[in-house]
């Protein structure tokens, strides 16, 4: 039988696609860094040697029903790679990278939270993993799960598959344009950043970074070069006072808070035009 030689082309291009799998028992390795410079590599047969693994029960909603994992606490495994850095504060972030270089985020605080498991094995299943995703991947050979009810994606719990990468970021590795970087913690300046971070950055920006409901308050203008002071501190404060808005009023901000938060604004302002 004469059979075209296009036809053994793509057979050789395909194979190897169709056998690409995760690396899977006790050679697989978990690499961890902190703001992108590496910390370890650790293997399977490391981890399980040095940490306590649990066999758990999950309701895992990618594959519709209830799975039985042999996993590792995901705080068990943070502190025993990276101690007490992971949760000194200066870390707001962690980073799960999978295989594909898929990045899935979580605030540090989240994974502080009990419930969280990084699996390795799928009990169900005599050999490798039930499959997952809409691709129908094989999620080993790490697969970050929760436990509770309410840890699910919508409320901002990640659950990443064929993991391979954990990395602790830094705000300033994510937002270096609202970093008020060079200031001094107890200066008037870093105060208002607090703030900004943690009342406004849902919803606004500084140069194109951060929330996108509001409008950014440092491109192309700053905020200060065409609102008064006194109207800044104002709209802050009494939003629902000057306009029909989803901006929640801010009762509890004080003047000094208020100050800071200008000055913040100000500061922004100046490092941008030296920038340009």
């Amino acid at each position: 039988m004469n059979i075209p030689l296009i036809f053994f082309r793509a057979v050789v291009v395909l194979f190897p696609l169709f056998f690409i799998k995760p690396a899977l028992g006790a050679d697989s390795v978990l690499e961890f860094r902190a703001s992108g410079s590496l910390v370890n590599k650790i293997s399977l047969a490391e981890l399980k040697d040095k940490i306590k693994s649990h066999e758990i029960n999950v309701f895992n909603s990618i594959v519709g029903k209830e799975k039985k994992y042999e996993a590792f606490s995901i705080k068990d495994i943070l502190n025993f790679v990276y101690r007490s850095q992971w949760t000194s504060g200066k870390y707001s972030d962690i980073a799960f990278t999978a295989l594909d270089g898929y990045e899935a985020l979580s605030q540090s605080v989240k994974l502080n939270e009990e419930g969280g498991f990084l699996a390795f094995r799928d009990v169900d299943v005599n050999d490798g993993w039930e499959l997952v995703g809409k691709k129908k991947v094989d999620p080993g050979p790490f697969f970050l799960v929760w436990t509770g009810k309410f840890q699910t994606t919508d409320n901002a719990f990640p659950w990443p598959w064929q993991v391979i990468q954990i990395n602790l970021l830094r705000f300033e590795d994510q937002y270096p344009a609202v970093f008020p970087t060079g200031v001094k913690i107890n200066s008037s300046t870093y105060r208002g950043f607090s703030t900004f971070r943690k009342r406004c950055l849902h919803c606004h920006s500084m140069d194109r970074m951060g929330g996108k409901v509001g409008p950014d308050l440092n491109a192309p203008q700053s905020i200060v070069a065409y609102r008064s002071k006194h109207m800044i501190k104002e709209i802050i404060k009494h939003s629902s006072k000057y306009r029909y808005t989803n901006m929640p009023d801010h009762n509890d901000l004080s003047d000094s808070d208020l100050d800071d938060l200008y000055n913040y604004f100000q500061f922004q302002m100046t490092r941008k035009t030296k920038h340009h």
